[in-house]
């Protein structure tokens, strides 16, 4: 399954470190899909940071630049807006870096009468955020999530993400998103191969969760690798799954070896 792959897009949380520790394995996996001539870019529904952010931070954690590259939900729902909604007015949910990230890319923020609502994961939400929001998606405001995570995984446990926000604004206005942009929708994926100039049947996903990284891989018709350390635990996985299952990205840095190696 592997040998040939020239694209390897792996999710970061849970998946390559949980909070500000490597996961067993994580530089060996980086290092051997550097070795066999392949590309890692991590792909993270994470939108609460810019790329040029987790860039630093898996630098900070030893990680050498040399090894990968960076794509997150935030990032793909800038393009998506630049693409779908050129010159709308946004009201937009993020953090103050994410902000920039949008201003700098030409979308036009605004605080009152939007005609797009994008949620991003905002922590630093607070209820004058989530009334203003309310109240633009009563009045018909286009609805843009960057992901659909219900949790995002830390070291001392899971914690509200997107998708608790998304529940919560559909409990107080009965509205879903009109477009949720990151994992499992495929189209996240397929911005990725585009941009790398690369076709499905050359990448392969990996990540730790079934509903966003495993479900995105098979609906765009990517190959997929599970890694059982972060939130999904054997009992989950269905007997006749269609992918592979690894403990963690050691173990696949192990499947490479072998692979490229026949």
């Amino acid at each position: 399954m592997l040998k040939g792959k020239k694209l390897f897009v792996s999710d970061m949380d849970g998946t390559f470190y949980l909070g500000d520790k490597l996961l067993p394995g994580s530089l060996d996996f980086a290092i051997k899909i550097r070795d066999v001539g392949a590309r890692l870019v991590f792909l993270t529904n994470n939108s609460s940071r810019t790329p040029d952010e987790y860039i630093r931070k898996l630098i900070k954690m030893g990680v050498n630049r040399e090894l990968f590259e960076v794509y997150t939900s935030g990032e793909a729902t800038v393009r998506f807006l630049m693409e779908k909604y050129p010159g709308r007015r946004v009201y937009l949910l993020s953090t103050p870096s994410v902000r920039e990230m949008f201003h700098r890319a030409g979308i036009d923020l605004v605080e009152e009468d939007p005609e797009v609502v994008v949620l991003t994961y905002d922590t630093t939400i607070d209820f004058g955020k989530i009334r203003k929001t309310a109240l633009f998606l009563r009045e018909g405001a286009v609805y843009v999530a960057s992901h659909p995570d219900i949790n995002c995984p830390t070291e001392d446990g899971p914690v509200p993400d997107v998708g608790s926000f998304i529940s919560l604004f559909e409990s107080s206005t009965g509205r879903k998103p009109d477009w949720i942009i990151g994992k499992p929708s495929p189209t996240i994926l397929q911005m990725l191969l585009e941009d790398y100039s690369q076709t499905a049947d050359g990448c392969v996903i990996i990540g730790d969760r079934l509903y966003t990284d495993i479900e995105c891989g098979l609906r765009a018709g990517v190959d997929a690798i599970l890694v059982l350390s972060g939130e999904t635990t054997p009992e989950m996985v269905s007997p006749d799954h269609p992918y592979i299952i690894a403990n963690d990205v050691g173990e696949i840095a192990k499947l490479i070896s072998q692979e490229f190696a026949v």
